[in-house]
């Protein structure tokens, strides 16, 4: 399909043995409606629960606004996800409660949770030992989907089936951040008069951009299968030599390994089953892996040359793109893999984490992290005819070079659905000349929560405030502000009676 309406949109991380991902919100669909007598697919099903969740998360958008918390069920003041400092202002308090960030509903149900404990962000010793910056902070909410498949949660599984693996779950991960003033005052935004990151959301958002934070990131994707030759003028006639020539139905993925935020080059890994296969590990013995399985068939299972990443809960929270490994031999007896390269595991085995290795089909030497991203240079080839290309980003000032590149965060990625009935891929217009897509995901929502000055002196805070007074009393927006935090939450007035 060559459709040049159809956009994709914006996902989760969506990392699952799916056919495709059929659901774009630019399409206006209502509802999918079932036929009798017709072949059931996984994607009419995604699609309509999409549609659903796009429909409710919209309407909750709407009447609360990008972002905002609840009020009690007494019309009072809602104190969801409320910073407050501690006494040394080397931790802050996350309070309980409800918060909405475009329309998704963000749930801290454990008491004392602060942002040193909070569930879905592990912070490093290092990280945990560092002080909270000293010449103020912004505290900011980060909210995104994640896939979790039975190697996450065993309970998705059902046991009176012998444990076989079935549906896989969406989760909602809500990460409390910080960013230093001084990173934003480095970008050209002050930050002094912070009431206006909760005033003006594209402010809070184009803050974040600056500053290289805001995901996923701008770079884009072309992909093809099919070349039209210059000698072939009948449409009838396709060149096997030019199209897709796979044995089978596929969903590939192309997921971006090594971010280029620090002017680095970017790299990719790619998967010709949307990076579904996957491999409990049972136990780590320097560079031999005990795996709870091998895969159920050849097609989902492992060789050696395979490229594969360790991966656990704190690597998947902590979006990390650690060295890929390569197997070297496979011991199918003792359920084991020996390693080429030990040195770049450096991983602490955890079974509470729930570790497992996720295979990914580049092949080569050499590729530890990952294949070089060249935007703008001919189209690199995956495997059997089909083709990808990164277009260079076009430079709206000669003299700005931050202006010059595409931003690529790790695991930003695209689907590339693959058809042997078409000898083609479902990519947007045609084969000559396919649109450049931005990245499908994965799609984060951002809300600004408290401005933290973290000074102890007290006379110093006091100067700030009358120098600031001004400016905030410009603000049509009640804040708050007790001597070390400024609430930039938005509290909805009253709830519906």
């Amino acid at each position: 399909m060559h459709d040049d309406k159809f956009t994709k949109g914006m996902r989760g991380e969506f990392k699952g043995d799916f056919t495709r991902d059929t659901f774009d919100p630019l399409r206006h669909f209502s509802r999918v409606l079932m036929q009798q007598g017709r072949v059931q697919l996984d994607a009419d099903k995604n699609e309509s629960d999409s549609i659903h969740l796009h429909h409710l998360r919209s309407l909750a958008s709407d009447l609360i606004g990008p972002h905002g918390a609840p009020t009690t069920i007494n019309g009072e003041e809602g104190n969801g996800f409320k910073i407050s400092a501690n006494a040394d202002g080397s931790d802050f308090n996350i309070a309980t409660g409800h918060y909405y960030v475009n329309g998704i509903l963000c749930e801290n149900d454990k008491k004392d949770t602060s942002y040193l404990n909070q569930p879905d962000l592990p912070l490093t010793k290092e990280e945990s030992e560092t002080p909270l910056p000293e010449n103020g902070y912004l505290v900011y909410l980060d909210v995104w989907e994640r896939h979790l498949s039975y190697v996450e949660d065993d309970y998705i599984r059902e046991k009176a089936l012998g444990g076989v693996d079935t549906a896989s779950r969406a989760q909602i991960v809500w990460q409390v951040k910080v960013l230093s003033r001084e990173r934003f005052k480095e970008a050209g935004f002050d930050l002094d008069a912070p009431s206006r990151l909760k005033t003006s959301y594209n402010f809070f958002l184009n803050a974040l951009q600056s500053i290289n934070e805001k995901k996923p990131g701008t770079g884009q994707l072309r992909a093809r299968a099919r070349k039209a030759s210059d000698d072939n003028k009948n449409p009838c006639l396709t060149s096997p030599e030019a199209s897709y020539r796979g044995a089978e139905n596929q969903l590939y993925r192309v997921e971006i390994h090594n971010n280029n935020i620090n002017e680095n080059k970017p790299t990719i890994k790619w998967s010709r089953e949307n990076a579904s296969v996957i491999f409990p590990v049972t136990g780590i013995n320097g560079n031999i892996i005990t795996l709870e399985n091998l895969g159920r068939d050849c097609r989902f299972g492992l060789k050696p040359n395979d490229w594969v990443e360790m991966i656990d809960d704190d690597y998947t929270l902590r979006n990390r793109a650690d060295v890929l490994l390569q197997i070297e031999d496979i011991d199918a007896e003792n359920l084991q893999i020996t390693l080429k390269n030990e040195s770049g595991l450096s991983f602490q085995f955890d079974k509470s984490k729930y570790p497992y290795l996720r295979r990914w089909d580049q092949s080569g030497e050499n590729l530890e992290n990952g294949i070089p991203v060249n935007a703008g240079t001919d189209w690199m080839l995956l495997e059997d005819g089909i083709e990808i290309q990164f277009p260079a980003a076009k430079m709206e000032n000669e003299k700005d070079s931050k202006n010059r590149d595409y931003r690529y965060h790790t695991g930003d990625y695209w689907l590339i659905p693959a058809r042997t009935a078409t000898g083609d891929v479902e990519w947007p217009g045609t084969p000559d000349e396919p649109l450049a897509l931005p990245s499908q995901g994965v799609e984060h929502h951002y809300a600004p929560l408290a401005a933290m000055s973290n000074e102890r002196d007290t006379d110093k805070r006091s100067i700030k405030k009358k120098a600031n007074k001004k400016k905030e009393k410009e603000v049509a927006v009640e804040v708050r502000e007790d001597d070390d935090n400024l609430d930039l939450r938005r509290k909805l007035i009253k709830p519906w009676s």
